[in-house]
């Protein structure tokens, strides 16, 4: 039950920050923040030690894998068939990334012990929107939205610590990368903005969950090795620093002009 209430709660504050936050690429970075992740790891730290913690990233690499197939894929699926039917289909992705990528972690060591982008047109630097933070935008936040994205944050947060207890941190860890404010946010997005918006969103998660599966690798290797307060620090940073560092990598070399105006 804490871990739904944290990750239901860390899901609608990135959720909220993400609404001030422009243009929708940028905002989307965002929609792959680890905070199921984070919030899981906490109480796991807290109940069953740095060990369990540990071996949770391990899975999370193969969910995180799947984070990046499932925003690789979303932008097309969601043209085709639209924002919910399109975010739907497309967990398909995760889950038979996820179906792969866990049996081949399940043979390294530390499990063991538990028991196609489309190329993007560059334009000139002048036609791509400007990065903005306007936190006026947080009146426009409707406590529907904030409801829906904590349903699906304290939903994932309780099915992954089910499956923890059941399967193990190993198995469970696969779902501290389930893509639980993406999902939410496509089809929010899509209502408010048009489903060009919703596809910029799910372009921009990309950055995210090259730096979601920088998170759980790093984690993998520093629980148990450092103090559990430091290592939740470090691979927040690590979060952080991959995520926006991609969006800026992307962004210097002059992608994001085609994107869709507000």
């Amino acid at each position: 039950m804490l871990k739904a209430l944290v990750g239901g709660a860390l899901v609608v504050a990135f959720a909220v920050l993400a609404e001030t936050l422009s243009p929708k690429r940028f905002a989307g970075v965002f929609a792959a923040a680890p905070t199921i992740a984070v919030g899981s790891l906490m109480i796991t730290v807290a109940y069953s030690g740095s060990s369990d913690a540990r071996r949770a990233c391990v899975g999370m690499v193969a969910g995180a894998a799947g984070f990046v197939a499932y925003c690789l894929l979303a932008p097309r699926v969601v043209q085709r068939f639209g924002a919910l039917r399109g975010s739907a289909v497309t967990l398909t992705a995760w889950v038979g990334t996820v179906a792969v990528v866990l049996p081949a972690l399940a043979t390294l060591p530390v499990a063991k012990a538990a028991a196609a982008i489309a190329p993007v047109r560059r334009r000139a630097e002048s036609s791509r929107p400007r990065l903005r933070c306007e936190p006026s935008k947080l009146r426009e936040v409707k406590p529907r939205e904030a409801l829906i994205r904590f349903v699906f944050g304290a939903g994932t947060s309780a099915v992954a610590g089910l499956v923890s207890r059941c399967a193990g941190p190993f198995v469970g860890g696969a779902l501290l990368a389930f893509p639980a404010i993406l999902l939410a946010s496509l089809t929010l997005v899509a209502d408010e903005d048009g489903e060009a918006a919703a596809r910029d969103d799910a372009r921009g998660a990309r950055a995210g969950a090259v730096g979601l599966l920088c998170f759980a690798a790093v984690g993998a290797s520093v629980f148990t090795v450092v103090a559990a307060a430091l290592a939740l620090v470090i691979t927040a940073a690590t979060w952080l620093v991959a995520g926006l560092g991609t969006y800026g990598i992307a962004w210097a070399t002059g992608h994001g002009g085609d994107e869709h105006p507000a």
